[in-house]
């Protein structure tokens, strides 16, 4: 079985898996698996190639996918129907948030299955922040609030070469659409209209979303495009806090001198929003050993394996019995989360999401590079923003319609 996934524990990827491979031989010790790591982006690419291989070329079996993907392979073909493969399986332990993303849109058939999810956080050295605010948690509240907190941080470690306020979670150290969601939902925009058939990509809400991730970057609050052992890290005391969707257990607890509070993203709007991604386990179409993918699918989503790999990869377990174990045996940090997967959103299961995504991202990466060189303007900005969204709503009348 050839299993394609993505980089999610960085550096340690390959480890994990080769022990998350070497766990499920112990049990099916006749299963020969390859798994191969590729970057979400060239995934994306490399996905579109599934339905018409090139002669010769090896295809998966087992593909991660991000759970917005699923309304998108099936209309393409490309994904497995699991209900036919397996009547039996189904989605009843399962969060809830997560289940509309594994089945075919309009049916109740599964073609992807939850593996895993997580969620965005505010995490901050309580010794840091204490330099600067004797009342983190409610200056920390709001989005005004936390820019306020990093030009305290900023003015207070100057003398700290290579200091950051905020530590930049994107792996490619450049502004990332998936980090702009809460404070885009905050101003009460979405990529979508609430029935899903129009954008509010265009709206003033929409880029007032935008506008508040970027200030992290062009206050210099956020490094952005630079070298990534030069970025302002938590651990290395170069950076006080981070937005990112990793629970952190094992980068932050046990460290000795680093104490680390997590709360929820400071909010733009009324509530505080949460932005939570859930990544699935797709059977390929066109895949030859379904049989031990299916398998691979079903030993995952048991509770002792869901906790093993949630701790490896510093994610939740994407059933209700294995999140609760996880939430209820672990610190108080981590038990915040409860709270905030009330307040979490998903994208929704439709066949343009990835693509909406991917449009926005090829955005910010513009932005990034402008405001590095000291061109980036907010009106080039909305002008994009505008260009989006006509592009977004000629992409819904054509599949959404």
């Amino acid at each position: 079985m050839i299993v394609w996934v993505m980089p999610d524990s960085g550096a340690r990827t390959k480890e994990d898996y080769r022990q998350l491979v070497q766990r499920f031989k112990q049990e099916y010790p006749k299963a020969d698996i390859t798994v191969q790591v590729f970057t979400r982006n060239v995934l994306w690419k490399r996905i579109f190639t599934l339905k018409n291989p090139a002669p010769g070329e090896t295809v998966p079996d087992l593909i991660q996918i991000p759970h917005y993907w699923t309304a998108l392979l099936t209309r393409a073909g490309v994904a497995e129907n699991l209900s036919k493969m397996d009547p039996g399986l189904s989605l009843s332990s399962a969060l809830y948030p997560l289940r509309p993303h594994c089945y075919k849109p309009g049916t109740k058939d599964l073609y992807s299955y939850p593996w895993w999810f997580d969620m965005s956080a505010l995490h901050f050295r309580a010794d840091h922040l204490k330099e600067v605010t004797s009342d983190p948690e409610k200056d920390l509240a709001q989005w005004e609030g936390l820019l306020d907190v990093c030009a305290r941080l900023k003015e207070r470690f100057s003398q700290v070469e290579g200091y950051f306020p905020m530590q930049n979670s994107d792996w490619r150290g450049s502004l990332s659409t998936r980090s702009a969601f809460m404070e885009i939902w905050g101003r009460g925009a979405a990529m979508f209209t609430p029935d899903l058939r129009g954008t509010l990509i265009g709206t003033p809400q929409f880029k007032e979303g935008v506008k508040d991730y970027i200030t992290l970057a062009l206050k210099d609050y956020m490094p952005i495009l630079r070298e990534r052992g030069s970025l302002g890290t938590m651990l290395s005391g170069k950076a006080s806090m981070l937005i990112s969707r990793k629970q952190g257990v094992a980068s932050f607890e046990g460290k000795i001198g680093v104490r680390v509070k997590t709360l929820p993203v400071p909010r733009t709007g009324q509530t505080p929003q949460a932005y939570l991604s859930g990544m699935n386990l797709m059977i390929n179409a066109a895949g030859s050993d379904k049989e031990t993918a299916l398998q691979f699918i079903k030993w995952c989503a048991r509770t002792d394996n869901q906790m093993q790999y949630a701790a490896m990869m510093e994610v939740f377990p994407a059933f209700e019995e294995s999140f609760e174990q996880l939430i209820f045996s672990s610190s108080q940090r981590l038990r915040t989360y409860s709270g905030i997967l009330a307040s979490a959103r998903t994208l929704p299961n439709m066949t343009i999401t990835g693509t909406v995504v991917e449009i926005l991202n090829k955005i910010l990466a513009v932005s990034a590079t402008q405001i590095v060189e000291g061109r980036f303007t907010q009106a080039s900005l909305d002008i994009e923003l505008d260009k989006a969204a006509k592009e977004v709503q000629y992409l819904l009348s054509l599949y959404e319609g």
